[in-house]
């Protein structure tokens, strides 16, 4: 197999001339059409691997997208099509040639004059507003994805993640939120339902960064942004610093509101305020003379003026402090049977004497994860000056952990969490620890879902920075698998953390008293999800290693035994009612396909929609199974969602 080289001729038509860079999920190069004699840009994707066969599904429904799409402001699509190229297969979509520059270019070499802004501005809203009546959204509209031309008009790029407004997440199902966080609007990070009003809220964040060359948020994590856009309120715009109108400070508020609700109607109606916005300012310079900038100005490389960084507004505390929803104990129930054709469990290593019974009874969630915060090295030497920030640092998130209630020490924390991007950057060891220990006091405090959402992105964070294997990166995925399997999320917490016990085992060693619960967890989730065998055949082998390691009398043993108790009980209840066992109708495999097409809304019309759901109902025998997935967290897979359909 070879490399794509210039003159390669891609299917018998065009030919590649230049390689114009790497473009949303493809190569872009400047080509040659040979049967229309013009010039084309030609984005190519390869067919191999998982990765590169999501992206070409994406890309194809860029094609689609973008190609049923004919408008001014929106880059034209000529072709769409398979073929083959230095010896692999392809798949290609062909587009007019743009010559200019993108939005990000123009920024970096100045900030554009008032009207100019303006009617760009105006420009991208039009092409909103013909997206939009086709009933799609674009979901990453950022300055990359507008090329403004060497005539002066803006095109809006990229459709490659728009999707049919259905009101459906992202495009992944593994909880992947695609997108560009600097612009993307506070549903999209929470996974509530997303339409044309996200994109309003991205173009916001564009409008502010066109009239004052600044981003409305300057995080610069993905954690301080998710933040950022969920829980604090921009800056406030002072038009007169810039030579606005007034009234777009307005304009500005209502795109960037929190809640969709209080955005405009839709970019047509935006589209229509920008146009007045414009005319306005064309006038008044007009009528002030040679000094005021003119509506025709053609200058875009003026010099930016002084810009003030946005200011963080005060960190908004998490709820009040309240236990961590825990389901309730299950005590023995004699309906309960032991499956049909279980088998008895193998030998095990002999028991410890049972400790005594607990004085109170037990919960059958797991407790919390043993996972103390990092203890502050002692500082042995007069520190440096970065030293005596990270020293300092490090006493306030310890002050944070001596707070009066969970939701305290959260707040505090997010405090020292957002200067330690600052003062340390934002993959330092101690800001990821610290967003790792607010995250622990989120959930404490109740904010379940809001502990996983910023974990998720954590972990993967700590994963790049740190490595898989360290320590605080351990912590941080045993602590998102406890607040999901907390959330009731069952199925996901027993994937998660089987997958996690190895590496847990391998750096803490198989004796290690985090290691010790988070076996327990397991055996709790197990049981909790109806398999009472495999709880009681992993709490006989976990009881021993408790004993040696922690003593019979340790909390974490009696609380072991008492759980052993109790599943062993309920095992020997005979069954005084007939269970109705509900049979699938339906493969696993089958199952998952359904469900990966369900929740990427992978459909060309509703016809195959309706085939997609009806299929599902049949076959788990589960009325109304469409809007169940289609409610799911993003951190639940499709696979999650199978096996908790399909399991007796």
């Amino acid at each position: 197999m070879g490399r794509v080289r210039v003159g390669d001729v891609l299917d018998g038509r065009y030919e590649l001339v230049e390689r114009l860079g790497q473009g949303g999920f493809g190569v872009v190069w400047r080509a040659f059409d040979t049967r229309m004699q013009r010039q084309v840009a030609v984005k190519v994707i390869g067919h191999h691997g998982e990765d590169q066969q999501k992206a070409a599904l994406r890309f194809v429904r860029e094609a689609c997208a973008a190609g049923n799409l004919s408008h001014p402001h929106i880059v034209t699509v000529h072709d769409l099509g398979e073929g083959e190229l230095a010896g692999r297969q392809v798949t290609f979509l062909v587009m007019e040639l743009l010559t200019g520059r993108t939005l990000t270019a123009v920024l970096r070499a100045g900030l554009p004059d008032p009207v100019r802004s303006l009617t760009w501005g105006r420009q991208i809203c039009d092409a909103l507003a013909a997206a939009h009546d086709a009933g799609m959204v674009h979901r990453d509209i950022k300055p990359d994805n507008i090329m403004v031309t060497e005539a002066g008009v803006v095109k809006v790029l990229d459709f490659g993640i728009a999707q049919l407004d259905t009101g459906a997440g992202g495009l992944t199902t593994t909880g992947t939120v695609i997108g560009s966080p600097a612009y993307m609007a506070p549903e999209r990070w929470t996974g509530g339902r997303v339409d044309g009003r996200a994109d309003l809220y991205a173009f916001g964040c564009v409008l502010v960064e066109l009239c004052t060359g600044a981003r409305p948020f300057a995080g610069d994590s993905t954690p301080v942004l998710m933040y950022q856009h969920l829980n604090e309120p921009p800056p406030a715009l002072d038009p007169a610093q810039f030579g606005l109108p007034a009234e777009v400070a307005g304009l500005v508020a209502e795109l960037l509101a929190k809640d969709p609700a209080d955005r405009p109607a839709d970019a047509r109606a935006v589209e229509r305020r920008l146009a007045v916005l414009a005319e306005r300012y064309a006038a008044r310079a007009s009528a002030a003379g040679p000094a005021g900038p003119g509506p025709t100005a053609t200058v875009l490389d003026r010099p930016v003026p002084p810009v003030a960084p946005p200011v963080t507004p005060p960190v908004t505390p998490p709820p009040a402090e309240r236990p961590a929803p825990v389901p309730g104990p299950v005590p023995p129930q004699p309906g309960d049977a032991a499956p049909a054709g279980a088998e008895a469990p193998g030998p095990v290593p002999p028991l410890p004497a049972a400790p005594p019974a607990l004085p109170a009874p037990a919960a059958s969630a797991p407790a919390g994860p043993v996972l103390p915060p990092l203890t502050t090295p002692p500082v042995t030497a007069p520190p440096a000056a970065a030293d005596t920030v990270r020293a300092a640092l490090r006493e306030r998130r310890s002050a944070a952990f001596r707070a009066a209630t969970a939701g305290e020490s959260a707040a505090a924390l997010q405090s020292v969490a957002q200067d330690a991007v600052v003062a340390l950057g934002a993959t330092d060891r101690d800001t990821l620890a610290t967003w790792r220990d607010f995250t622990w006091y989120l959930s404490r405090a109740g904010d379940l879902d809001g502990a996983i959402r910023l974990l998720t992105v954590v972990v993967e964070d700590m994963r790049l920075a740190l490595g898989p294997a360290d320590p605080d990166t351990l912590s941080a995925r045993y602590h998102l698998t406890w607040c999901i399997g907390e959330s009731g999320e069952t199925v996901t917490a027993i994937r998660q953390l089987s997958q996690l016990l190895p590496d847990l085992h391998a750096v803490w060693g198989g004796h290690d008293a985090r290691v010790l619960k988070a076996r327990h967890d397991l055996a709790v989730y197990a049981a909790n999800r109806g398999d009472l065998d495999g709880a009681v055949l992993q709490l006989r082998t976990l009881l021993p290693d408790l004993a040696r390691a922690l003593g019979e009398q340790h909390p974490t043993t009696v609380q072991a035994w008492h759980d052993l108790a109790g599943y062993q009980q309920r095992l020997a209840q005979p069954a005084r009612r007939s269970r109705t066992v509900r049979r699938a109708r339906i493969g696993r495999e089958e199952a998952v396909v359904l469900v990966r097409r369900l929740l990427a809304w992978d459909f060309a019309s509703d016809q195959e929609a309706n085939a997609c759901l009806t299929a599902l109902e049949r076959g788990t025998g589960i009325k109304g199974v469409g809007d169940w997935i289609l409610s799911a967290p993003d951190h639940v897979t499709a696979e999650d969602l199978v096996e908790e359909l399909l399991s007796p």
